[in-house]
């Protein structure tokens, strides 16, 4: 189902037809439940410019940046770095095809970035972490005249340096949900085994302790995808 009505974390739901898309044969129900965030990846992939061979940025490696990372390479990216302080989630990075993680929180990203490629600076930064303060970051990044995409939703105002966007006469994208169509091809790539996104889920709630799944997904960097079993109370 595309959207998000309040009142989904129940056994059933009425939901307008015209958003439902069928699943797929091959498709099982964890699977399925992992169509929506890739949903999101893709639709951030295809709105901006990849070229083949492109040297790429992902900033983030939650659900959303790792299925991004793989969208990415999908596209024809060349080499696809990615920028985040979790060790397990800078091990799913490379499993799903990074050239190299950063580590902000170690190292000068902007310098190491600089040196992995040449001078030049990525193609494209996705920004993927939601965080106000990366936005700007990914503008640092970014080679003259390349792509950054806003992917994730940051909650805070973010302070920007408007010259160095207008000085490397960066284009912006800003990317949220997708179409029908995208749905379809997301379900399609995971049956394909194209993209992968069993390893993203790490733990599945009943709706009995819906609660405690939250409070684990808040307090335990680790988890990545924190799944709602309805059918279990």
């Amino acid at each position: 189902m595309m959207g998000t009505p309040h009142g989904g974390f129940a056994p059933s739901i009425a939901a307008d037809v015209r958003r439902l898309t069928l699943v797929p044969d091959g498709l099982d129900d964890l699977d399925a439940a992992m169509v929506e965030p890739l949903t999101v990846a893709l639709h951030a992939t295809r709105r901006t410019d990849i070229r083949l061979g492109d040297t790429v940025v992902v900033i983030g490696a939650g659900p959303i940046g790792l299925l991004t990372l793989q969208c990415a390479r999908e596209s024809g990216a060349g080499r696809v770095y990615v920028v985040e302080p979790i060790a397990d989630r800078a091990a799913l990075a490379l499993e799903f095809g990074a050239n190299r993680v950063f580590n902000p929180a170690r190292e000068e990203v902007s310098s190491a970035l600089t040196e992995a490629t040449g001078s030049l600076g990525p193609d494209v930064v996705f920004e993927c972490a939601g965080i106000a303060s990366t936005i700007q970051h990914a503008v640092d990044y970014v080679r003259r005249g390349g792509t950054v995409t806003l992917v994730g939703l940051a909650n805070e105002p973010a302070t920007i340096n408007p010259g160095s966007w207008i000085s490397k006469e960066v284009t912006v994208v800003a990317s949220v949900a997708y179409s029908h169509e995208e749905f379809a091809m997301a379900a399609d790539l995971i049956v394909a085994g194209r993209v992968q996104v069993r390893p993203l889920h790490t733990h599945t709630a009943s709706l009995s302790n819906i609660a405690q799944a939250f409070s684990l997904l808040n307090e335990d960097r680790c988890q990545i995808k924190v799944l709602v079993d309805p059918r279990n109370s």
